[in-house]
């Protein structure tokens, strides 16, 4: 049950992500998501929060103290992220003016939301990284310490589900970047899916680019990043989004 959590919970957030405006096709509107959601962006972070619950039964069920200790690790650092991730998102709703992933990229049509937010892109990023658990962040797998961590009693196709969810979730953190701070589908010249595309492949490259580059550091700087750095950093991002906000509409 656990690597299939990880996964289905990575796959399902593309229910809501737009890929690009809607398109005509045998004279009929036809919307480039599956699913038109309102509050998309709540969807999106509540399906994020439920892949911590097949991490922590994965660790628990190897009865395996490596695995335990690996999904422990793990759970803090996603449910210490997932906080200023939150942050970042809701500087961009108030911003927007709606829930809505759609609504997000189309008050993107003429200044991407990374020009008006480029802290709360930041934090994101970070956040990102650590939520797919990828260098310099990938202490849960951390071979030195704890072999495989959580993944360490899996094998076969138990075992790809837990990598397929992760790397998924790397395209997916990519797609969300692109939706919420890089306009989008919005582009010149090319056609809007295609945009999308593009940009998403980017930020998978920045993924990998950081897992070549940068060493792992220790767990309790990443704690520290986290609540000490990156949370007090969304908490003044959000206030003076907030301000901002309040002060253009009188």
């Amino acid at each position: 049950l656990a690597p299939a959590i990880s996964m289905v919970t990575a796959l399902f957030v593309y229910a809501v992500i737009p890929f690009g405006p809607e398109v005509m096709l045998f004279g009929q509107r036809v919307p480039l998501r599956l699913a038109d959601v309102n509050v998309g962006i709540l969807l999106v972070l509540a399906t994020s929060s439920v892949g911590v619950y097949g991490i922590i039964l994965g660790g628990w069920s190897s009865n395996n103290k490596y695995s335990l200790l690996g999904s422990l690790r793990s759970s803090a650092q996603l449910i210490s992220y997932e906080l200023a991730l939150g942050l970042a998102v809701i500087s961009v709703v108030l911003t927007a003016g709606s829930l809505s992933l759609v609504s997000i990229v189309e008050a993107q049509r003429r200044v991407w939301f990374v020009a008006l937010q480029p802290l709360g892109f930041l934090i994101f990023l970070i956040a990102a990284v650590a939520e797919t658990n990828r260098a310099p962040f990938d202490l849960p797998e951390a071979e030195q310490e704890l072999i495989a961590g959580y993944q360490t009693e899996y094998g076969g196709f138990k075992f790809a589900m837990f990598y397929i969810g992760e790397y998924v979730a790397i395209v997916t953190m990519s797609a969300l970047l692109t939706t919420l701070f890089w306009g989008g589908w919005w582009g010149p010249v090319l056609p809007g899916p295609v945009w999308f595309v593009l940009k998403t492949l980017a930020f998978v490259f920045v993924f990998i680019w950081l897992r070549a580059t940068l060493p792992r550091v220790r767990h309790d700087q990443l704690m520290a990043l986290g609540w000490k750095v990156l949370i007090p950093l969304g908490l003044l991002n959000l206030v003076v989004t907030a301000v901002i906000v309040v002060l253009r509409g009188t």
